[in-house]
């Protein structure tokens, strides 16, 4: 392995966690706050997101691809599919 081969091996190992750090931290500024209790959530981004809770689980936002039903434009590439 040349050496400009090894260098961008391992400029993706760094990069790969990185951004997956940056996606987490993305998602955890568009929750609603925890004292939030209704079914529907649009973020700031204009993503618009579904309540779910399992018993004896946190709450969980999902994403809805078409919320016509609470009058929203659909989902986009850059809505994250959970928060």
């Amino acid at each position: 392995m040349t050496r400009s081969a090894a260098l961008a091996a391992f400029s993706l190992l760094l990069f790969v966690p990185t951004a997956a750090i940056a996606q987490a931290q993305k998602a955890e500024t568009l929750r609603p706050p925890a004292s939030y209790t209704g079914q529907w959530f649009t973020a700031a981004n204009g993503c618009s997101y579904s309540r779910a809770q399992a018993p004896g689980y946190p709450v969980t936002w999902h994403l809805i691809q078409n919320p016509h039903h609470i009058g929203k434009q659909n989902a986009s590439r850059r809505c994250p599919s959970m928060l």
